[in-house]
């Protein structure tokens, strides 16, 4: 196992990371994730096999995404990561072409990573600001240190961002697949009235569900390369482009009228709260702290 020595340090406070990976917009970039990481054959088999994701998917959704930003933003970051690690050593088997696989294989347990942190590159871009090429850099720095604290080998890591732009291209043309996890994750997300909710009466989601469901995979779907879209079977029209750019621009116009208590996750905010609220300082997008 190599485990890459950095600069645990990186990742505190004033980091881009804390400032961004915590923001509650984050969750709209979910279907994104979804699609691209359940497009790898070994994650999405894992998924399919040993997981509830397709009976109860936002539960699931909404208990992983808080132990994820653990890993940033808890007081002990690698405990947090070893756990969220030793939790996925019995998910392993033989995908539906025969090809063993394991959720610990570096190939396997980086994409998830590396598609959790170019998630927060997308949404910033998309919902905040054109991130800069020292923004870009500085969060691949970061999130390398955010991925040594689970504790798994760092063998398919690029050791640059521009590496990382090569390594995500090259997946997105080339190891995607429209593995039979994908192909139910986009047929539940044509019907979201039928998924089960955690915090809201069936009856009342049934009525809501398209109102936040077809914003959120026009974004999902928008996010992808387009060379993962045609693996998809996934059309992608002009129209549907101007729409995205409509939802983009009013989402960013009205955010900083949300009250900054309800901007941030809870475990961001225990953080930001541990260290003084509000939070010290965070990187600018030249680079300085502002």
């Amino acid at each position: 196992m190599s485990v890459p020595t950095l600069d645990d340090s990186l990742v505190g406070p004033a980091s881009l990371s804390w400032r961004y990976a915590g923001d509650q917009r984050m969750i709209l970039i979910g279907p994104w994730v979804g699609l691209v990481q359940l497009s790898l054959p070994g994650l999405g088999a894992g998924v399919e096999q040993h997981s509830a994701f397709y009976t109860e998917p936002w539960d699931r959704f909404l208990r992983s995404v808080p132990q994820i930003a653990g890993v940033i933003y808890d007081s002990r970051p690698a405990e947090t990561g070893h756990g969220i690690r030793d939790l996925h050593h019995q998910i392993k088997g033989t995908d539906n072409r025969g090809r063993r696989y394991h959720a610990l294989d570096p190939e396997v347990f980086y994409w998830a990573h590396a598609t959790m942190s170019e998630a927060v590159i997308k949404m910033v871009d998309l919902l905040d600001h054109p991130t800069t090429r020292h923004e870009r850099e500085t969060l691949f720095r970061e999130q390398q240190v955010v991925y040594a604290r689970y504790g798994v080998s760092d063998r398919p890591a690029p050791d640059d961002r521009d590496g990382f732009e090569r390594y995500l291209e090259n997946t997105y043309a080339h190891v995607l697949e429209k593995t039979p996890a994908v192909e139910a994750f986009i047929e539940m997300a044509h019907k979201p009235a039928t998924m089960t909710q955690p915090w809201i009466p069936q009856p009342l989601w049934r009525l809501v569900s398209p109102v936040v469901s077809n914003p959120m995979w026009l974004l999902g779907v928008g996010l992808l390369a387009p060379s993962t879209r045609e693996t998809l079977g996934l059309s992608w029209t002009r129209r549907d482009q101007r729409k995205l750019e409509r939802l983009a621009a009013v989402i960013r116009r009205s955010w900083p009228l949300v009250p900054r208590q309800l901007r941030f996750m809870p475990r961001a905010k225990a953080a930001f709260r541990r260290e003084g609220w509000p939070a010290r300082r965070y990187r600018g997008t030249d680079g300085n702290l502002a």
